[in-house]
């Protein structure tokens, strides 16, 4: 009754087991190598992931100074137009742009704190988005606007020069130099 060919009845099921142990050499090699691709493959993807967020959180940070300066200058640039007491570089009408930013970041002054998150030996501000200079990769950008001569309801912006006096009405344009040398719009404002 429960006999097989051979006479013994677990002798097939026996030679099934020990022919499914033996593990063929050919197939292991070529799953190590599979295992070892695939961990590799995991491994750079979670590494990418980790980069990608901690460059992400940087140009967060980046941006939300560029939007904390836009607010300052939104806030301070109908004070100015008045003549009101506003930061001691950027009071004098034949005060230079330059010495209004220097007197925004300097010890005690608004943003004291503000650093170049990108590029640590960046700059904090630049007049330009350069690819070729990497001192502007992750500094903030602030142009100059101009009337169109047939529109005046809209801007053009330029770069802003280092000369710029301070008389009158500055329209201003603020964006960040983010990864890939790519401007980052921040906002518009008047000075």
């Amino acid at each position: 009754m429960g006999e097989s060919v051979r006479g013994h009845p677990d002798s097939d099921a026996q030679s099934g087991l020990n022919h499914r142990s033996e593990f063929p050499k050919y197939v292991a090699t070529a799953d190590i190598i599979w295992i070892a691709a695939f961990l590799c493959v995991v491994i750079i993807n979670i590494w990418f992931g980790v980069h990608n967020y901690g460059e992400a959180k940087k140009v967060a940070e980046i941006k939300a100074n560029a939007e904390r300066l836009l607010h300052w200058v939104s806030e301070k640039g109908p004070l100015r137009e008045k003549g009101q007491e506003v930061l001691s570089g950027c009071n004098d009408p034949k005060g230079l742009w330059q010495d209004c930013l220097a007197a925004l970041i300097i010890p005690g002054g608004p943003f004291e704190s503000f650093k170049n998150h990108l590029e640590p030996q960046g700059q904090i501000f630049s007049d330009s988005c350069d690819r070729g200079d990497l001192k502007t990769l992750g500094s903030i950008v602030i142009e100059r606007g101009t009337a169109k001569p047939l529109d005046p309801s809209s801007m053009t912006y330029s770069k802003m020069p280092a000369s710029q006096d301070l008389s009158g009405r500055l329209p201003l344009k603020i964006f960040i130099c983010g990864r890939s040398f790519h401007p980052m719009n921040v906002g518009e404002a008047i000075f």
